[in-house]
């Protein structure tokens, strides 16, 4: 028979993290749609006292790996967070994006969401709201801060965010799909005034043979300035860090891309990491995050 301690237990319960007091999904009515997201305040915290909002990567979600991951880590260092899930023109979204549902929305759309998350967030009672996004996500908080669609945000983390090169888009999409973005964005182009024409079977972004409307697909795929995050960096009028991770595969050459760092700008490089922060590299980034929202 087995006999327990109950000094062990009693010290494996004292030992034990804190757990949040506060971790709730949360929705919102937009345009039309239901909007999900998920609140995470440390032990003790308060929407009240701030709260980062995150935004998350190509046509993932609010619960993908690296924000599960990081909300906990913020957590753990005393920071709220919203992790977001857009809608990407979808009532009630969860989970990643079917390639099987046609793509139906641009990236003003996207920016407006992020805009009302702040709003929101402004609405109860938060005293700082701050906002940071990963990969895509992170070009897209970039372009909405950029643009004024999102406003009153007092600091801004951008985590390996994308960059746009014309001819490494193109050359990246003939490679994957076998036909030549040229081609595509002419035909897109020709009839993307058509309210409910669907380019089909087509790729795009990462799904092989879906349906994209023509507007969706050329706003995707052109107008690098608004899909660039260096060539958005000098537009955002709030102190913004960007983390670079040392072993990105997905978005490489955004260290060389980025201008020198500044009072308003600031450069953290987490050595050995890949695109989505896996592993122990993950606590490196919710350090650095946390460190600097915490300022």
């Amino acid at each position: 028979m087995r006999v327990f301690s109950w000094l062990a237990v009693l010290a494996a319960i004292l030992a034990a993290p804190a757990l949040p007091v506060c971790a709730e999904p949360v929705q919102l009515q937009h345009d039309g749609r239901t909007l999900n997201a998920d609140l995470t305040l440390p032990s003790g915290g308060d929407i009240r006292s701030g709260v980062v909002i995150l935004v998350h990567g190509t046509l993932m979600h609010g619960r993908m790996e690296i924000m599960a991951a990081l909300q906990k880590g913020l957590t753990e260092r005393g920071v709220g967070s919203l992790a977001v899930t857009l809608s990407l023109g979808l009532d009630d979204r969860r989970g990643p994006y079917d390639c099987a549902t046609p793509h139906r929305y641009t990236l003003d759309d996207v920016a407006r969401e992020i805009g009302v998350w702040t709003q929101w967030a402004k609405a109860r009672g938060a005293a700082r709201v701050d906002l940071a996004g990963h990969s895509r996500g992170g070009a897209q908080v970039a372009y909405a801060l950029a643009n004024g669609a999102a406003s009153g945000v007092r600091r801004v983390v951008l985590m390996a965010p994308t960059i746009f090169d014309p001819g490494e888009i193109a050359t990246g999409y003939e490679k994957a799909f076998g036909i030549p973005l040229p081609v595509l964005l002419a035909s897109a182009m020709a009839v993307r005034a058509a309210p409910d024409a669907l380019l089909r079977p087509v790729g795009f972004l990462y799904c092989r043979d879906t349906a994209v409307a023509p507007r969706t697909f050329v706003d995707t795929y052109t107008v690098p300035e608004r899909h660039d995050t260096p060539t958005l960096l000098p537009r955002i009028d709030a102190p913004t860090l960007v983390v670079v991770a040392g072993n990105d595969d997905v978005v490489r050459g955004l260290d060389r891309r980025l201008p020198p760092a500044s009072g308003r700008l600031r450069i953290v490089t987490i050595d050995g990491a890949d695109h989505q922060f896996r592993d122990l590299y993950g606590d490196d980034l919710a350090e650095a995050v946390a460190t600097f929202i915490k300022e």
